[in-house]
């Protein structure tokens, strides 16, 4: 081999750069041609990424290139021969496994479901044996590539490397330059207020009529009821979305789902939206940050919170952001930083899972697992075991989240029987009995969590908001249980007015006397003065379907992008009267909220004509684009 040139080592550089740049292309192409976070994303936008994307790599690979270069040099000095550059081509090669260990491993698993996520024991040893032989094989390959020296230099490889770098160059100029379009965003956290601990806990799927402490007939949540008697009682609960990601989401930022564009999966948060919610305001003003939810459609890390959870469903999170930028340019590049950080699991998984020290983290997998209920993944005895033990260990101020699953339609497997015990199978015509189990079950845990907060001398220090996520028919368009107790009871009471899941973000930065940053959408709700003909906005109906190549039953949304999002339906609410209209038709409908605690004089409410009107403005004015024929009925 000719170990001396210069230029041998300038053509290992220059394809070893080259490289890079096909296998971010490849991985860019995997991502936007599959529902993932790109699909919000307009094509500038995605192009923007994967140039930008590609400078942290380029560094990592001339590091790399140069260190080859340092070793074969030493090598060089010890064995005294011609060797000088027999490293060099090292990084290359394995850039180039991983290439095709990646195409290979996404075309068996789409085609078969096997790969490396589906091996273990002997066959994990086997993949592995193949992808040392393949290494090997390739580097064996450039070795004899690079033996052959050029008589004439060709210059289109570095025509081509130099007019990459230059738009990644240009790509992230014009990406620091957009930060400053980036206003009223607040990274910091609070001051030197009373850090009361938080704790968010949530029953999915469940409307207040359910609740005994609302009114149900029967006794369903003893805990709850109790600590309804010192709490603020919300009567006219409204979601602002119809399903568990939108909902969620929106009721830890402060923001409507249609601001974020985070209604259901694939959407997660994108550019300043990653970093603005209460975790990551608490987080960064010494909390501790704790989830237990379910994983894909409830997880904060999974729905890219960025800096917001120390620990979430299971495992800890690092939250190490852009490294070396702060402010608005960690805003500008957090959305290259999400790629890089998708293509990086992409290598490290499979590398973790083939050498037995951690199995492939699949969030299918993770959404379809467990024997209780098959969608439910954790079962909610253990959730309430891993927050009850986190509140025992608690050293600091902590922020908990907690989403429980059990009664989530429509597979329900009660653990108490009192409604349902008389049955034996579960029934359309009985469902809602074994539901009924599913939320005494619930309040037994949350029975459970006030328990422990009681034992360690938390609970009058302590902010509990109860909720639920949507309604049983995930529908906006009925209450939904909303209790917050203050901590030493400093305000108690119902309330009769139309609130919103938006509002919960500030009203407790009000209780710990933080002014709330611009970008919150939704009011504190401890002010005296409510509006009761206060508009609330909601994202309804969905269009979505199974995801391609998935044993899993696990949805995504049809249509995540542009022009609508994925959204069916948007709905107003204004006092007891809904106002609901479909996106594709363009049929406005309209009814009364069943059994509205302060219903207002119809002459107050919106006429057809005004509801289509502001819902139409509500989301055109946040990047929705409706049909024409539904614009032109506006006029």
């Amino acid at each position: 081999m000719q170990g001396t040139s210069s230029q041998l080592a300038t053509r290992t550089l220059i394809d070893t750069l080259l490289v890079i740049y096909t296998y971010l292309a490849l991985e860019w192409l995997f991502l936007v041609t599959k529902p993932s976070f790109f699909t919000v994303l307009d094509w500038p936008e995605r192009i923007n990424i994967v140039a930008t994307a590609a400078l942290p790599l380029l560094v990592a690979g001339i590091v790399a290139w140069l260190l080859m270069l340092l070793l074969s040099r030493l090598l060089l000095a010890v064995v005294k021969k011609p060797c000088d550059s027999i490293l060099l081509p090292l990084p290359l090669a394995l850039i180039l496994t991983v290439i095709i260990t990646l195409l290979v491993d996404n075309f068996t698993y789409t085609l078969t479901g096997l790969g490396i996520a589906s091996t273990s024991g002997g066959s994990a040893i086997v993949y592995s044996a193949a992808i040392c032989i393949l290494a090997v094989t390739i580097f064996r390959k450039l070795l004899r590539r690079y033996a052959t020296p050029r008589n004439t230099p060709n210059p289109s490889p570095q025509v081509v490397l130099v007019i990459l770098i230059m738009c990644s160059g240009a790509a992230a100029l014009q990406t620091q330059l957009s930060a400053t379009q980036v206003s009223n965003t607040s990274l910091t956290g609070l001051e030197d207020t009373q850090k009361y601990n938080v704790l968010f806990f949530a029953t999915d799927g469940v409307q207040s009529e359910y609740i005994s402490g609302y009114g149900y007939p029967e006794i369903t949540t003893p805990n709850l009821d109790a600590m309804m008697a010192e709490s603020l009682v919300f009567n006219a609960a409204i979601s602002n979305a119809g399903r568990t990601t939108g909902s969620t989401v929106s009721m830890l930022n402060g923001k409507y789902p249609a601001t974020t564009k985070v209604i259901f999966p694939p959407h997660t948060l994108m550019g300043a939206d990653a970093f603005q919610h209460l975790p990551g305001m608490l987080r960064a003003s010494g909390y501790m940050v704790f989830q237990e939810s379910i994983r894909y459609y409830a997880d904060g890390p999974d729905l890219n919170m960025r800096e917001g959870f120390d620990y979430a469903n299971m495992r800890h999170i690092d939250n190490t952001s852009v490294r070396g930028l702060s402010g608005q340019a960690r805003i500008a590049f957090a959305q290259t930083s999400h790629f890089n950080k998708k293509i990086w699991e992409r290598i490290s998984d499979r590398v973790l899972h083939l050498s037995g020290v951690k199995p492939m983290n699949q969030a299918f997998q993770s959404v379809t697992g467990g024997k209780t209920a098959k969608i439910y993944g954790r079962r909610d005895r253990q959730r309430i075991d891993s927050a009850t033990a986190f509140i025992r260990e608690a050293t600091q101020p902590f922020f908990m989240h907690l989403h429980l699953m059990n009664t989530h339609c429509c597979s329900f497997k009660p653990i108490s029987r009192h409604f349902s015990g008389h049955l034996r199978k579960r029934r359309p015509k009985n469902r809602e009995s074994f539901f009924l189990d599913t939320v005494v079950d619930s309040d037994r845990y949350f029975g459970e969590v006030i328990a422990a907060l009681k034992a360690t001398g938390n609970y009058d220090n302590t902010i509990i908001v109860y909720s639920s996520d949507h309604t049983l028919g995930w529908q906006v368009q009925r209450p939904m249980p909303l209790v917050i107790k203050l901590p030493d009871g400093q305000a108690v009471g119902h309330i009769d007015s139309t609130v919103q899941l938006i509002d919960v973000m500030p009203t407790v930065l009000e209780v710990l006397g933080r002014p709330l940053p611009a970008w919150v959408e939704g009011v504190s709700l401890i002010d005296e003065i409510r509006d009761p003909l206060r508009r609330v906005f909601s994202v309804d109906g969905i269009a979505k379907a199974r995801v391609e190549g998935v044993k899993a039953r696990i949805t995504q949304l049809i249509g995540a992008g542009p022009p609508t999002y994925g959204v069916a339906t948007g709905v107003m609410t204004v006092c007891q009267r809904w106002y609901s209209l479909d996106f594709s038709s363009g049929e406005l409908t309209t009814g009364s909220m069943e059994g509205h605690p302060n219903p207002c004089e119809e002459e107050d409410l919106p006429d057809l004509i005004q509801g289509r009107a502001e819902l139409t403005a509500h989301f055109t004015s946040r990047g929705f684009t409706l049909p024409t024929e539904l614009l032109e009925s506006e006029d």
